[in-house]
């Protein structure tokens, strides 16, 4: 293991397992089933890799992850080890590996408890004007990760609802309301220059999109009362309504970023967060229009899919070139420092 790269893994290091497994399951559903199990492996890969490079972190260099934990600007990354774990799982449920996919959630939930914890700690240090300063679009990781371990107990232990899984969907529901007045204040208060309105904002959607994928597959478990207008029926919709509201300011905000203020676009570990988002918009669509018998929703979620593996195919080819780019510049360097011990300059005049 390089110990430098496992130094500076990155809080967020896991949005592409999220954005990979999320996609796998999408592919699932549409039957494409070559391709489903591609993403699968794809995503398994990467989250070894990744979960080995964060547990040598976390040991070799405890206090630098400590400062990550205090640090409003990162600390919300860690979530997407939470999603990452159980979105994983999610997948990994229906299948052979469904002993794996149990493990992954005793990792995601103590996980995802420590770091609710660190958030209070934070919001209590910052106060109320603090957080609307640093507020942004990660902040919704923390919906996301409560949705996604509700998400991953449903599918390893189906068939009824727990209570415990009904407060946690609830719950998640109304964090995503707070979390939504916090960032609004910011955006109102402060606004975002054009570098800043970066991909993460596009966690606003996925974070609502989980919330109704969460809703919808309790609700087929016996969560919503079957009468015409129950209340968490109506939820759902108001969410999936939601999600697709934020559709059109989210690409206008793109283009307003990188047409008209012509922030270069390239590739940043971030894209990866609007192909997650995407996934799950696809997804959560088709379980909803599932549970409520509405055909053309689940014709829209499974169109979306494609959508959903286009982004993903245009992230992971940058993702590729910039790798490539930076092992490119490496071997140069290195190159030149051995020619550089091999010819050395001659002092004398």
């Amino acid at each position: 293991m390089n110990g430098v790269r496992a130094r500076h893994l990155p809080p967020g290091a896991f949005a592409p397992v999220m954005a990979t497994g999320i996609v796998s399951q999408g592919l699932a559903a549409v039957s494409a089933r070559r391709l489903s199990e591609a993403l699968l492996a794809v995503a398994v890969v990467l989250y070894g890799g990744l979960l080995a490079k964060l547990v040598w972190r976390v040991v070799r260099y405890p206090r630098e992850v400590a400062a990550d934990l205090g640090d409003p600007a990162r600390l919300f990354g860690f979530f997407t080890f939470v999603a990452g774990s159980d979105v994983l799982a999610v997948r990994l449920a229906p299948g052979p590996a469904r002993a794996a996919a149990s493990a992954l959630p005793t990792l995601a939930i103590p996980a995802a408890v420590l770091l609710l914890g660190c958030v209070a700690l934070m919001a209590r240090r910052l106060g109320w004007g603090g957080m609307v300063r640093h507020a942004e679009g990660t902040w919704f990781l923390t919906v996301v990760g409560i949705q996604s371990a509700v998400l991953a107990v449903a599918a390893l232990a189906p068939g009824r609802v727990r209570s415990a899984e009904a407060f946690a969907w609830v719950a998640g529901v109304l964090l995503y309301a707070a979390v939504a007045t916090v960032v609004t204040g910011r955006l109102t208060r402060f606004g975002v220059p054009p570098r800043e309105l970066s991909p993460p904002y596009w966690i606003t959607m996925g974070a609502c999109a989980i919330s109704l994928l969460a809703g919808a597959r309790l609700a087929r478990h016996g969560l919503a009362a079957p009468r015409p207008g129950a209340p968490v029926r109506i939820v759902l919709m108001a969410l999936w309504g939601w999600a697709t509201c934020l559709l059109p300011p989210l690409l206008a905000a793109g283009v307003w970023r990188h047409l008209v203020h012509r922030v270069p676009l390239r590739y940043e570990p971030a894209w990866w967060t609007i192909v997650f988002p995407t996934g799950m918009y696809a997804v959560s669509t088709a379980a909803l229009g599932e549970a409520e018998g509405i055909h053309r929703l689940v014709r829209l979620g499974h169109l979306a899919v494609w959508v959903a593996l286009g982004a993903w195919s245009m992230v992971a080819a940058g993702m590729a070139h910039a790798r490539w780019r930076a092992g490119r510049r490496r071997r140069v360097q290195a190159s030149n420092q051995v020619k550089g011990e091999e010819n050395p300059a001659d002092g004398r005049s």
